[in-house]
């Protein structure tokens, strides 16, 4: 677009160029003085059309026709070209009367001549303008189709990994021996939790009933994988479970209770996460005993949490993070 616009900028200069040759003011003078006041007399005719120029295309047509104040504009036009002409016509006497005080340069054509001349030119420079305009807009539909199309592609191939997958989840599950309840139940879990990951979570708001289900699935996957001196426990509780929730919201500070959970073999390590809903009002509590030699709890899955509250609840949610005593605590209140 901007080489474009460039590009129409240098055309149209450069044809006011040629005009400016082959309609400028004649010289006739013979001596230094004189040469000079014809080099000036040049550049303030060259500055006064282009001042009229500018002044068309940065500030009436932006201003005034694109807004479609075309009265205005017609007016202001108007008011413009009569200034150009007034000061064309009346700027060889200024120079060379008062200033110089040397021979008039002849130019060509009167006041009518020279108003017909800048109407031309600013209606070519209208045209110009509206001509980039509609090629920056033409640009930029075309750019949001390709993106479009990108974005579906995209999409139809993120459809057609999950499908294989859930395939071979499935064929996995065939392979487990039926008496094997424990990771049979194991699989039927991690498929659950994939499917709402994928198709259920892809949204921005989700009833509550569903990602207390999800946490439910969660939690019991973690439990099978645990061994015995590790402590789970839960308490997942509503009274709305159509209340609407962003989802998700809490996976992150599950995730890091189960990644960074104490694993002494010489005493119990445990994991205690309680949430209840009442009247759209939410408390959720997720403590893990730790080891005083893990690094620090959290990182980005964290960070992002934060954000994403900060985003979603803004004054509407207080967020606690308490670390004392081997005891890694988040409590979180939010109003729904």
């Amino acid at each position: 677009m901007l080489i474009k616009r460039r590009i129409y900028n240098v055309l149209f200069w450069l044809a006011y160029i040629g005009a400016l040759i082959i309609e400028k003011p004649t010289y006739i003078g013979d001596s230094v003085i004189s040469c000079f006041s014809y080099l000036f007399t040049l550049l303030v005719h060259f500055s006064l059309f282009a001042g009229m120029i500018i002044a068309n295309s940065a500030l009436l047509i932006p201003y005034l026709l694109e807004k479609q104040r075309f009265g205005w504009y017609l007016a202001s036009l108007l008011v413009l070209l009569s200034g150009y002409t007034f000061c064309i016509s009346r700027y060889n006497h200024m120079i060379h009367d008062v200033l110089f005080q040397d021979a008039l340069t002849k130019t060509s054509g009167g006041f009518w001549d020279n108003f017909v001349y800048a109407l031309c030119c600013t209606v070519i420079t209208s045209m110009l303008y509206v001509t980039q305009k509609w090629s920056d807009q033409q640009e930029q539909v075309k750019n949001s189709q390709i993106n479009q199309l990108q974005t579906e592609l995209k999409y139809l191939r993120l459809q057609i990994n999950p499908h294989f997958l859930f395939n071979g989840l499935n064929t996995v599950y065939g392979s487990i021996d039926k008496g094997n309840f424990q990771a049979r139940d194991m699989m039927v879990q991690f498929s659950d939790l994939l499917r709402y990951n994928l198709y259920e979570a892809d949204v921005d708001m989700i009833a509550l009933e569903k990602e207390v289900n999800y946490l439910k699935n969660y939690v019991a996957l973690q439990k099978a994988r645990s061994n015995e001196n590790m402590q789970v426990s839960s308490t997942l509780t509503y009274q709305n479970g159509g209340v609407k929730i962003a989802p998700l919201l809490f996976m992150a500070f599950v995730e890091n209770a189960f990644k960074y959970v104490s694993r002494d073999d010489t005493i119990i390590n445990r994991i205690m996460i309680r949430l209840k809903e009442d009247a759209g009002r939410l408390d959720f509590t997720c403590e893990n005993s730790y080891e005083e030699t893990e690094p620090d709890v959290g990182g980005i899955g964290l960070t992002n949490a934060v954000r994403r509250l900060d985003l979603l609840y803004k004054d509407r949610y207080q967020l606690a993070i308490k670390k004392e005593q081997n005891l890694y605590q988040v409590h979180l209140i939010l109003t729904l």
